[in-house]
């Protein structure tokens, strides 16, 4: 594991430096929505103590706690392994992440539990758990170890962009069947899982209640209400999707092709939003001349306006 930044680089940073950030943003490290140059270099000084705490940890005592869970300084993931993960966001999002430690751990709360990453914006700090399963097999159960640990390095790159709107889908792209890319977004978040539990309990609990205490109770109520969730689930995922598509098409007005994902995966929720609607070259245009001081953008012209060679 390497830090993201020395000193002298995040000085040279926080000044503005558009080298150092262009190469930094190939690491994965990315400003953040309206983050100015000495904000990110202030997040990323934050990232080093906070690194440098938790090494400290390790090394006097074995082991390091954040949050609800302990890891032990023999159990760090190699970084052969981490190298297997930037390699594919490396090829879908043209970044590759040497400097998030991650560890194995043998969880006790959960049967299914694969692995996470834990992060934190703006008090920076990220590590990946995985479970010790990986650390000899590729697979265990439904999880894949590459496409577990790409998956997290996705939201460890955009945690400054805060993003909801298609902050799952942009990490479920790095999954290996056609099925989980297209529809792994569909729940944007915790409260969608839970409506979406809610919606397959409650038409359960009505069949169990019309088998054993109600026969004459209707059930169509109950389906009615789990299909009009799913419905609301999918069109908007549609309709994300859609979007996304319109903002990638309307990018190669100002972009290489070969570019365009890379700079979508780089903008806000709004970002995304507003470029779905720059249908013209002239548009585009306008929508780059809006976004011209911001720090973000100047990082993303300088890297992606050019074809790479």
């Amino acid at each position: 594991m390497h830090l993201p930044l020395t000193t002298e680089l995040i000085d040279r940073l926080a000044a503005g430096d558009l080298e150092v950030a262009v190469v930094r943003d190939g690491r994965g490290i990315l400003p953040g929505a309206e983050e100015t140059p000495a904000e990110f270099a202030g997040r990323l000084r934050t990232f080093n103590a906070n690194m440098a705490k938790m090494e400290e940890s390790l090394q006097a005592q074995g082991e390091f706690t954040v949050e609800d869970v302990t890891v032990s300084r023999g159990a760090r993931i190699p970084a052969e392994l981490l190298a297997e993960a930037s390699a594919v966001t490396e090829g879908k999002f043209a970044f590759s992440n040497d400097w998030v430690p991650g560890f194995f751990i043998d969880p006790n709360c959960s049967l299914l539990f694969g692995g996470c990453a834990y992060y934190f914006y703006p008090d920076f700090f990220a590590l990946f758990i995985i479970r010790a399963s990986f650390q000899q097999k590729r697979r265990w159960l439904f999880y894949q170890r590459q496409e577990l640990l790409a998956h997290e390095l996705c939201h460890i790159a955009r945690i400054g962009l805060v993003s909801q709107d298609f902050e799952e889908i942009f990490a479920y792209q790095t999954a290996t069947t056609a099925f989980r890319r297209w529809l792994g977004g569909i729940f944007r978040s915790t409260t969608d899982s839970l409506l979406f539990l809610g919606g397959t309990f409650l038409q359960l609990a009505g069949q169990l209640l019309r088998t054993f205490l109600l026969p004459g109770l209707p059930i169509w109520p109950f389906w009615t209400v789990f299909l009009a969730i799913c419905a609301f689930l999918l069109l908007r995922h549609l309709k994300d999707m859609r979007e996304l598509q319109s903002a990638l098409a309307n990018l190669q007005f100002a972009f290489p092709e070969d570019n365009c994902q890379a700079v979508l995966f780089r903008c806000t929720d709004a970002e995304i939003h507003a470029l779905s609607h720059c249908r013209t070259p002239e548009a585009m245009q306008v929508f780059l001349q809006q976004h011209q001081n911001d720090f973000r953008w100047q990082i993303i012209r300088r890297r992606f306006e050019q074809k790479a060679e």
